[in-house]
């Protein structure tokens, strides 16, 4: 016979109801105070998160502009979210910058348009850089000035990466707490070594190991992220170096030259292309087209200092420093990049910037490129209502889909001029166009591909479509003998009339 279990007196019955109720009013006191504490924190234009909601993970390699926009716009769009950033260099802030890192960028219409995407940000940028409408080119003992500065035309922003990268981390640190104090952490001196696509876990340089909801790869030409997304199947890049290398070095500006104005001179061997830095300094880029530098560069110091004085009398010698700097650094090379898209969704990873499409700097449009895509980011995670627990899932494809072929026009349109005996017919061409652009501005032909990079926001495919006969003709050669030197580029820009808005030194 099977024993009954005994039956609870009515009393009892109330007695653990009652307790049950407590228990869900205080709970909701607390959760309620929670909901109001997370309200009151929350940054402008973000949403409460659900307090059941768990947190997810978003690594971050990289901490150049673009990996910093990045962050601040998945805090601001994601209040469920924590990143951590990685960045093998030191803080911008404080650490020294020399060799081809201590280079500065132009960010023309292209990067005010996309910094003017945050209220304040582009007041904030500006002020730690120069603003300049002047491009000289110097032939013999003269300066022909370059830029057409049209009505309505704006300046190009002259600036030091690092003091961009600080002015973009100030804001970031502003918004969202010092690192360690929230849901940011910043990694200075570490990188990822190795990632697991499959696990979504990484290994950083000093042995760390950690797991991610999401991974952006915002780490430049020799990216990390991407080298792990070439072993997922459908994924393809191209990495191409450019032929030519460069050294960099940042010295006083000399009396003779104009402090406001990027400079470009060119002798037969190598090339000097200066761009002003807010401190007064110039940042200045050596360029030769051939593998092995210029004899001369090996001389004593005094002996390089009189020659680069005496191949460009209006730069003069510089100073000793500066052939310090040029002596202790090793030649660096310009890399181009192109993938078939900039995601991977199983593995939850995306690439943003040079680490997804990268031209070497030639065309001026890195930087400027960079910001645009964080922009487009920005926008999709405003647009993605509620948040999954992933970014690269929720918008990675439409990412992709929208961006890739903007990276790929860019690419592109490197390769213009084409190659041979029509190379003087295009620039003769664009020249034309340069100068109908700039006088008759009625006339129904199409301005210069520079004008267009540099002086509006013309989507790059749309620059393709209006040059397909050049390009088809030039991609026949890709990717071969590429451009490489500011003197290329220097002189497609004078016969193409144009003002180089964005001249972004690699």
């Amino acid at each position: 016979m099977l024993a009954r279990k005994p039956t609870r007196a009515p009393g009892a019955w109330t007695h653990h109801a009652a307790k049950f109720l407590a228990l869900v009013g205080l709970l909701s006191s607390v959760f309620g105070s929670l909901g109001h504490a997370f309200t009151s924190f929350r940054p402008p234009g973000s949403r409460c998160p659900s307090v059941f909601q768990r947190a997810s993970k978003v690594v971050i390699s990289g901490a150049g502009p673009a990996g910093l926009l990045a962050a601040r716009c998945i805090l601001d769009r994601r209040p469920e979210a924590e990143v951590e950033m990685l960045e093998k260099r030191g803080d911008p802030r404080t650490e020294q910058i020399t060799g081809f890192r201590a280079y500065s960028l132009g960010l023309n219409i292209r990067g005010r348009t996309a910094l003017q995407h945050w209220e304040g940000l582009w007041d904030l940028v500006s002020s730690k850089g120069i603003l300049s409408d002047k491009f000289l080119l110097h032939l013999g003992g003269q300066q022909l000035q370059l830029r057409a500065n049209r009505p309505g035309s704006v300046p190009t922003l002259l600036i030091a990466r690092n003091d961009l990268c600080s002015a973009l981390l100030h804001d970031l640190e502003t918004r969202h707490g010092a690192s360690g104090s929230g849901r940011l952490s910043m990694k200075f001196g570490e990188t990822l070594q190795d990632i697991d696509l499959e696990h979504r876990t990484c290994k950083t340089s000093l042995g760390r190991q950690m797991s991610y909801d999401d991974l952006i790869g915002a780490d430049g030409v020799n990216s990390v992220v991407r080298t792990a997304l070439s072993s997922v199947s459908d994924f393809c890049c191209e990495s191409v170096d450019l032929p030519g290398q460069f050294k960099v070095w940042v010295g006083p500006c000399p009396e003779s030259l104009d402090p406001m104005a990027v400079h470009a001179m060119s002798s037969q061997d190598y090339t000097l292309f200066s761009i002003p830095r807010v401190d007064g300094r110039l940042c200045t880029i050596l360029s030769w087209t051939g593998e092995k530098a210029p004899a001369f560069l090996e001389n004593s110091q005094e002996a390089v200092r009189q020659q680069i004085g005496q191949d460009f009398p209006s730069f003069g010698p510089p100073a000793l420093s500066a052939i310090e700097q040029l002596q202790a650094q090793r030649p660096s090379k310009a890399t181009t990049i192109r993938a078939n898209r900039y995601h991977d969704r199983a593995g939850r990873a995306m690439l943003l910037g040079d680490a997804a499409h990268s031209t070497g700097g030639t065309l001026g449009q890195g930087a400027n490129s960079a910001l645009a895509d964080v922009v487009f980011l920005d926008q999709l995670l405003e647009k993605h209502g509620e948040p999954g627990i992933s970014v690269v899932e929720d918008i990675g494809e439409e990412f992709s889909a929208a961006r890739q072929p903007e990276g790929l026009a860019l690419w592109k349109l490197l390769q213009l001029p084409p190659k041979g005996p029509l190379s003087a017919l295009y620039v003769i061409s664009q020249g034309l166009a340069g100068l109908v652009s700039r006088f008759l501005d009625g006339l129904p032909l199409a301005p210069p591909v520079q004008n267009l990079l540099s002086e509006t926001t013309t989507p790059y495919a749309e620059i393709v479509s209006a040059n397909k006969f050049w390009l088809d003709l030039a991609l026949k050669d890709a990717p071969g003998a590429l451009p490489s030197t500011a003197a290329e580029i220097v002189g497609q820009v004078l016969f193409d009339q144009v003002a180089p808005e964005g001249t972004e030194a690699h």
